[in-house]
């Protein structure tokens, strides 16, 4: 049986077009990203750490080399004669060469005013020495001393003292050019490792996630291959990671959904044959009921699946009778309704011929028996109406009691008649079994066939509905019309089942005589037949 996919399958599946991008380029891409964001913040953090640790060598450099000087400076600041500039002078220019970042030195009395500068503009001028201590590293200053630093300069001011008497300021100021070139070099060699593992590490990680990530591919790949209309998974995926147990997952489910599929497209087409079925049967069952000067017919039909197999039919006979047949096969759906339609047709076809009701359940036991299967049969209530009389003759093969309602004494009698269901037992037993039985109807009397998926509806406790509850709404039904007898019954059932689904078809006949004849009930042979009042 070929599968093929329908509409919704094709519209609901989605297309490999629109999922292209590829999850190891992305990987690598976020991987790259995260190592640059890291390059960058750790960079930041090394080169700070670099960066105060250089300063703080160049501090401590400048602060070893003023103090030095100081003392030195100090000897001639008390000098005899009083301060000797060109000494003092002398000093800043050693101090300056000395240092190659230093960019001018000066010595200053205690009022603050420079004794001696290495720029001599400084001392005609009498300028005046004025920093701003910083608090940032106090921690490395002694008394008295001063350190600032700005963005281009640092300036150390130590004081000049002889036996703890401060006698002046010997002040130094010195440019930022190692700092900023230890900021630059680790700026470089930050950038550097950041582009050589961007360089290197990206393609090296794409190989690895390639060889890591083939599995995923290979499911990628067969997932974009895969047949809607056959669903199956054939990976070559061995591995006992996740990606294993992914790929055999994926294995187990395109079975499962490939029969899932094909179990779907074979319900669908039971369903569309049973629909076909059903509407065969919708045909074949009468669309309406015979009428006459004397009498009257109703009926219902509910299936308790999509078909079932439950039959009745009027037939005219060559005798101008009306023949009536309701049969029960028992089995349901489309097997039921096949074994159905093969009754029906033995029926239509002995049953103008049949001047009894025995002769014709004979006839259609004989032809029924070696055409149906082993264990399957077909209980089936055959009568023959007189139209002009209310004479009804009738026969039971293995069928539900017929119900006579009287109209004088408003009383239900269950008549049984004896036989065989169709199709059970060699035609020699069944014909020596059936029995045929006749009554004479009375102006008001009702006669009532039915299926046992009337009698044996059940509820949701599992109870049955019962021939009781059936008789008690038949009972006083004179005045009724045989529609409002059939609706009544069923709406009983209906009320009494509460909506629980029911294993068999229910099928309900209401004849109703309005002739003017007197009732007489006697059996063909003569013996008056089994009757059960209610």
């Amino acid at each position: 049986m070929t599968i093929e996919p329908n509409q919704d399958m094709l519209s609901q599946w989605p297309a490999p077009s629109r999922f292209n991008r590829s999850i190891r380029r992305e990987f690598a891409l976020y991987l790259g990203g995260l190592v640059l964001l890291l390059m960058i913040v750790t960079g930041l953090m090394v080169t700070n750490q670099l960066v105060a640790t250089v300063t703080d060598n160049v501090i401590d450099k400048l602060l070893v080399q003023t103090r030095s000087y100081a003392g030195a400076a100090a000897k001639q600041v008390i000098a005899a004669d009083g301060p000797d500039a060109l000494m003092l002078t002398d000093i800043c220019k050693r101090l300056m060469s000395e240092n190659p970042d230093c960019g001018w030195a000066g010595i200053a009395d205690r009022d603050g005013r420079y004794l001696a500068h290495s720029d001599m503009k400084q001392v005609v001028s009498a300028s005046a020495l004025s920093i701003t201590p910083s608090g940032r590293y106090l921690s490395r200053l002694r008394t008295g001393e001063a350190l600032h630093i700005t963005n281009d300069s640092i300036v150390v001011a130590v004081p000049i003292a002889e036996q703890g008497v401060t006698l002046g300021t010997l002040a130094m100021g010195a440019s930022t050019r190692q700092i900023a070139v230890a900021r630059r070099s680790a700026l470089v060699t930050v950038s550097l490792i950041t582009i050589g593992m961007i360089v290197v590490g990206v393609p090296l990680t794409m190989i690895i996630l390639r060889r890591r990530l083939k599995p995923l591919q290979l499911i990628t790949e067969s997932l974009r291959k895969v047949d809607v209309g056959h669903i199956r998974f054939d990976l070559a995926v061995t591995s006992a990671n996740e990606f294993g147990y992914l790929a055999e997952t994926l294995r187990v489910m395109g079975s499962r959904l490939d029969q899932a599929q094909k179990q779907m497209v074979e319900t669908e087409r039971m369903t569309r044959e049973l629909e076909i079925a059903r509407e065969i049967q919708s045909n074949i069952l009468p669309k309406t009921y015979p009428t006459g000067d004397g009498f009257q017919f109703a009926g219902t039909y509910r299936s308790a699946r999509t078909v079932g197999g439950d039959y009745y039919d009027f037939i005219e006979t060559d005798q101008g009778k009306l023949g009536v047949v309701i049969a029960d096969v028992s089995g349901k759906s489309l097997p039921g309704m096949l074994v159905m339609l093969l009754t029906r047709d033995l029926v239509i076809k002995h049953a103008r011929r049949c001047t009894q009701p025995t002769e014709l359940l004979s006839a259609v036991n004989r032809e029924l028996l070696p055409e149906i299967r082993k264990g399957t049969f077909v209980t089936m209530f055959y009568g023959l109406l007189d139209g002009s009389n209310g004479r009804f003759d009738f026969a039971s093969a293995g069928h539900n009691p017929l119900v006579h309602v009287q109209c004088v004494s408003n009383e239900c009698r269950l008549i049984k008649t004896k036989g065989y269901p169709l199709g059970m037992m060699d035609a020699a037993s069944f014909d020596k079994r059936i029995e045929g039985a006749q009554l004479t109807l009375a102006p008001g009397d009702w006669l009532v066939l039915y299926t046992d998926g009337i009698n044996e509806a059940m509820n949701n406790s599992q109870s049955e509905y019962g021939m009781d509850r059936l008789l008690t709404v038949l009972t006083g039904s004179a005045v009724k019309a045989p529609v409002e007898l059939t609706r009544d019954v069923m709406t009983d059932v209906e009320s009494f089942v509460g909506g629980a689904p029911q294993a068999d078809d229910m099928t309900l006949l209401a004849l109703k005589w309005t002739g003017q004849r007197p009732m007489t009930y006697r059996s063909q042979q003569g013996e008056t037949a089994g009757v059960a009042g209610h």
